[in-house]
């Protein structure tokens, strides 16, 4: 039977297979990555497939047909909007017809959709082989970092789905009071997150090294405070970041980014062999002269317990994060985690190390109006004699409901002065306290 070329030129799957082919061979592969940062990527692509398919149909194509294959081809399907959408943080598809965002801290159902179960599925699969991985019946759960940064969880069955939530990548820079130069620019104070206050008071202990903690839930602003106290470190200081993934992307002139290497990173040996985590990193950082040591994140025993100890160095200014429901809460939870594996220390040995080591608990949260507010500031001096620890709040926060809106009263703690922990490092940065 003859083939019909122009009917076979326009069939919708053969023109797309064509296109597909053109793209693989005439552009860089990290361009065609649906997460690739590269400014021009859109132009780029969309040239390349008006050229194709009026090579392949001998007609100009819509700007429609373009944009459906790019979407398809090399895009995200119905995500690839809200990818593009720099108020979108979070991605999160329930079912192929369920796909919800958060925007400005709220979740709202989307009308973008799949267009089945399969499509889903398929979007699924691109994405994890991206990253070099692979979710089946045997492997139904991938956890996967792509080339912005943004992080990627799917679920297959049998364990449920299928579903995908993205964590877009953090670009938000926040300042943690007005600018001077930049009156207009996003600050924390201007954001209804701190009072002036609460912001002049971090900058100082930035200034003056106190070594912080910050406590929060998952997407309650933890690592944009982080980035924001690091902006006020004085700019000839060298900075050492370590993060199992990175996220903080710093304006500081002299910074080193570490990043832990996962197994599925690097082929060949083991998880055990190849793997390198936050806490091979920190041992490793030390060798660096580092002024400061920044930990994204402390998940886990063992590098709860080296960041402990590299804070215990002498590197002071350090600081990290760790998921907890107040200042209290994250000192316990710490407590916790290196208790796992540690079990040759006393819960008394431990809560003295740390103790030792952090002089401020901040504790971050996100309110119901989906703002990002800091709750809590907390001075820490130790244990007493029973090592129960002596903290001292510095800053309350209380969110009060005026009609349907939230305010926030940041209210200081009149009573409060400083340790002596405190004090000293202050007067060795040449600043005092004044009541």
């Amino acid at each position: 039977m003859p083939v019909d070329v122009a009917a076979e030129s326009t069939n919708p799957a053969s023109l797309k297979d064509y296109v597909r082919a053109q793209l693989t061979m005439l552009v860089d592969a990290e361009v065609t990555n649906p997460f690739s940062t590269n400014p021009e990527r859109a132009r780029i692509l969309k040239s390349c497939i008006r050229e194709s398919v009026a090579r392949r149909t001998s007609s100009i194509p819509s700007d429609q047909l373009v944009d459906t294959l790019f979407d398809d081809i090399v895009g995200l399907g119905p995500l690839q909007v809200l990818m593009a959408d720099t108020t979108v943080t979070d991605i999160l598809v329930n079912r192929f017809d369920e796909i919800y965002v958060e925007r400005e801290g709220q979740l709202r159902l989307m009308p973008e959709h799949f267009r089945d179960q399969a499509h889903l599925e398929q979007m699924i699969q691109k994405i994890v082989a991206l990253v070099g991985r692979e979710i089946n019946l045997d492997r139904p759960l991938v956890d996967a970092r792509m080339v912005d940064g943004s992080r990627a969880n799917a679920v297959f069955a049998p364990v449920g789905g299928p579903t995908l939530c993205i964590r877009k990548f953090n670009r938000l820079r926040l300042g943690l009071l007005p600018s001077e130069t930049e009156r207009n620019g996003p600050n924390w104070v201007g954001e209804g997150g701190l009072s002036m206050q609460m912001g002049a008071f971090l900058e100082a202990m930035a200034v003056a090294k106190a070594n912080l903690l910050i406590a929060g839930a998952t997407g309650s602003g933890k690592s944009t405070l982080l980035r924001s106290i690091v902006s006020a470190f004085p700019a000839e200081e060298r900075i050492i970041t370590i993060e199992d993934t990175a996220e903080l992307e710093l304006d500081n002139p002299h910074w080193v980014k570490l990043e832990c290497v996962h197994s599925n990173e690097l082929g060949g040996k083991g998880t055990q062999d190849r793997r390198l985590d936050v806490a091979d990193l920190v041992q490793n950082a030390l060798r660096m002269r580092p002024d400061r040591l920044i930990i994204g994140e402390i998940r886990h025993s063992k590098e709860a317990y080296y960041v402990l100890e590299a804070l215990n160095t002498g590197h002071d200014g350090s600081a990290t994060t760790i998921h907890a429901s107040s200042a209290l809460d994250a000192l316990t939870r710490l407590e916790l985690l290196i208790s796992r594996d540690f079990n040759q220390l006393s819960p008394s040995e431990i809560r003295r190390y740390i103790g030792q080591v952090f002089d401020l608990i901040v504790h971050v949260a996100r309110l119901r109006d989906g703002r990002r507010c800091v709750m809590e500031i907390s001075e820490l001096r130790g244990v007493d004699g029973d090592a129960h620890y002596q903290l001292f709040p510095i800053f309350r926060s209380e969110p009060i409901s005026v009609g349907a809106r939230l305010q926030v009263n940041f209210a200081p703690v009149a009573e409060y002065r400083p340790g002596p922990r405190l004090v000293r490092k202050l007067e060795l940065q040449g600043m005092r306290w004044i009541s």
